[in-house]
């Protein structure tokens, strides 16, 4: 029923991150046939299946994304896809960002406020005016042919993209993924409150959203994982898992409680971490807290005596030979992918409960409040290393709520609302 999508936004591919390869992930999903969710059969991960026989099927709908070249040429998340791109080449970091960092909260490690607000003011200026026009074209000729045309943004850019889409009389929907649309609620207000629909992995999230912004409509759309692609089959799987607890077992290690935290950041709990360490040493002195990730986030936690700081790994070679998986979030609950891919591993989490966070854990692990006495954290943690089997195969058992065919499924039926509503 959809005849196409148009994405725009900051940047898609290479991805920034996370939030780049889902809406990639969903984008390439859509343009496939497909199920709704309503009718939707149960995925398994790394399980193939089951079939589409006998299920009301969408025809694909073409898809298209404009964003930057700054971060250099396309990579395989998008090459071969049926996405079709025009890129730019404005630049996603200026004077005022990098004046933003160097002046950066000591606290917190977050940019300063004012100034990325005035960046994020200027770029977004830009990039409205680049893609308006473009836009235009697209919309008349999708007028032309009698074919609805549903717009998608998210992140840093999402205020251009959505001027632009209003402008125009393009139904929208925005993707919200981090923390910047409630550091800057003025710059996002009339980019949310104004979307046919918000998209949020997870409902917690969603009500985060409604707290702060009269938003007409909320989309529950999970990350979408390929676990298959990213982690091959479950024998794969288990036999990584086998070969990094024996490892351990070889180096008599296999005792000794290990914690992972993986890409902490302001905004991922660094704070926190900073806190909570020392505790943890104090209360806990058998346990080793591995980090995992670059730059100077990592490398302030390395002096902590309980740490043992990494370079950026494969996820796999993270949960291979882990116990607990810690993560925290500062003030948006946003859905942490990676839970769910420790899940796989048959590793549990202990997790803020902030937004989507219980839905992302679910009974493999458990949620605290932020604000919890950090005595609690550690009990927390102890609890669920001294409980690690039964915690991990219920996360595994509930990592299929990431599943990329579930999330593609529920995305394919928040736009065809949209285009039916409009």
């Amino acid at each position: 029923m959809v005849a196409r999508i148009v994405a725009a936004l900051r940047d898609l591919d290479p991805p920034a991150g996370g939030a780049e390869m889902s809406l990639a992930t969903l984008l390439k999903g859509v343009c496939d046939a497909g199920p709704l969710a309503e009718n939707a059969p149960n995925y398994q991960p790394l399980v193939e299946g089951p079939s589409n026989e006998g299920i009301d099927i969408e025809a694909g709908w073409q898809a298209f994304a404009f964003h930057t070249s700054n971060r250099g040429p396309s990579t395989d998340l998008t090459d071969g896809s049926s996405i079709i791109i025009n890129t730019c080449n404005l630049k996603i970091e200026g004077l005022l960002s990098g004046a933003a960092w160097r002046l950066r909260d000591k606290k917190t490690g977050k940019p300063h406020l004012g100034l990325q607000r005035k960046h994020l003011l200027r770029r977004n200026k830009q990039f409205k005016r680049w893609i308006t026009p473009l836009l235009g074209e697209m919309k008349a000729e999708a007028d032309a042919a009698g074919d609805p045309l549903v717009g998608v943004t998210q992140l840093d850019w999402a205020p251009g993209a959505s001027a632009a889409f209003r402008e125009l009389s393009i139904p929208y929907v925005c993707f919200v993924r981090d923390e910047i649309q409630f550091r800057h609620p003025d710059l996002f207000r009339e980019c949310l409150e104004s979307a046919a629909g918000v998209c949020c992995a997870g409902v917690g999230l969603i009500e985060q959203v409604r707290e702060k912004f009269a938003i007409k409509h909320g989309f529950h759309v999970p990350l979408p994982v390929d676990f298959a692609a990213r982690f091959g089959d479950a024998a794969t799987v288990a036999t990584q898992r086998e070969k990094g607890m024996a490892a351990r077992a070889e180096a008599n290690d296999e005792n000794t409680p290990r914690i992972a935290i993986v890409t902490p950041s302001p905004e991922k709990g660094l704070a926190f971490y900073h806190r909570l360490l020392p505790k943890l040493a104090e209360d806990w002195p058998e346990a080793i807290v591995e980090i995992y990730g670059g730059g100077g986030h990592v490398e302030a936690l390395s002096r902590h005596s309980n740490a043992e700081c990494h370079g950026f790994t494969p996820i796999a070679e993270v949960f291979d030979h882990i116990d607990v998986h810690l993560l925290v979030f500062e003030s948006t609950g946003s859905w942490g992918r990676v839970t769910n891919e420790g899940g796989l591993y048959g590793v549990p989490t202990v997790c803020v409960d902030l937004g989507a966070q219980p839905e992302a854990v679910g009974p493999g692990g458990i949620n605290l409040s932020y604000d919890a006495p950090l005595e609690q954290w550690v009990a927390a943690l102890r609890e669920v290393y001294g409980r690690r089997d039964e915690y991990g195969v219920a996360a595994r058992k509930h990592a299929g709520v990431i599943d990329h065919r579930r999330s593609i499924s529920m995305f394919r039926s928040a736009i065809h609302q949209v285009a039916e509503q409009n």
